[in-house]
């Protein structure tokens, strides 16, 4: 067979050979089968309830976890029903349903997601003030996320969160700071960012006020990248509150300011009304 340099190509019946092979190789490659529509249903929502997640959706992020364990259940796969009760938890605690929070992330018992559940009701009790039952969490499970703990930054941070609320700036800093260590090799973004926020609130209270003050703007160097408001609007109180500290009136109401034209923005009302009374109350 040679080429046709009159027509500048194979032969027509070469190509169709070649073309014919082809398809002969794509069919014989063997296709995974595919997954049952129920299952299938399942892996959609809780792919769409991550994507959501990520983008601050979490009330539709709710509805996608809850029908996503739904159908697991319904399939007898206890194990996939749990991670996504525990991921509407986290979605609940986002938007601000601390209670709802506890109530789901209680339903998840023992084996592999206990310490990440454990975790979600430790947050939800100090959201909602409940600072005894947070206390012995933490107490149960220092012994269930020892060293070497995938869990175990998360879970040094609670501590030192916990820390700050009994005024032991001290411990809070020894735990923030290693969880932040932690955190960063795991490139847990979110976590780091809330790591040197604790960190900015302990040198903040140690009067350590130019660390403090690059803790918080480190935090919100994160927090801006990641898109989130409410944090961004809380780390500008934070900056706030370590220039008042400083005596930096200009500079405080400033940084007042910007968490509330960036809590205004977002609807953040709560954190509107916090910048506000900061404005007047301690930018003068």
């Amino acid at each position: 067979m040679r080429f046709d340099s009159r027509a500048g190509s194979w032969p027509a019946c070469y190509a169709l050979l070649v073309g014919a092979l082809l398809l002969a190789g794509c069919a014989g490659d063997p296709k995974p089968p595919p997954e049952p529509p129920v299952r299938q249903r399942a892996i959609e929502a809780e792919t769409s309830g991550v994507a959501r997640y990520v983008r601050g959706d979490y009330g539709t992020a709710i509805r996608l976890f809850s029908e996503a364990a739904r159908l697991q259940q319904s399939l007898d796969d206890g194990g996939a029903a749990a991670r996504n009760q525990l991921n509407r938890a986290r979605a609940e605690l986002a938007l601000g349903q601390a209670q709802d929070t506890l109530n789901h992330a209680s339903e998840v018992g023992d084996g592999p997601l206990l310490v990440r559940a454990l975790l979600l009701q430790l947050q939800a009790n100090l959201a909602l003030g409940r600072f005894d039952p947070a206390s012995e969490l933490l107490a149960h499970m220092e012994k269930l996320c020892p060293y070497g703990c995938p869990e175990r930054g998360s879970f040094l941070l609670l501590r030192a969160r916990v820390a700050l609320t009994d005024r032991n700036a001290k411990q809070a800093l020894v735990d923030a700071e290693a969880a932040l260590s932690i955190l960063k090799g795991q490139q847990e973004e979110r976590e780091t960012a809330n790591a040197l926020r604790v960190i900015a609130a302990a040198r903040l209270a140690l009067g350590e006020l130019s660390t403090a003050l690059v803790a918080a703007q480190a935090a919100l160097e994160i927090d801006r990248q990641l898109a989130l408001p409410e944090k961004i609007a809380r780390d500008w109180m934070m900056v706030g509150d370590i220039h008042h500290r400083a005596k930096r009136a200009s500079d405080a109401k400033s940084a007042y300011q910007r968490a509330q034209s960036v809590a205004q923005a977002a609807g953040l009302e709560d954190i509107v009304r916090l910048a506000s009374e900061a404005i007047v109350e301690k930018s003068q």
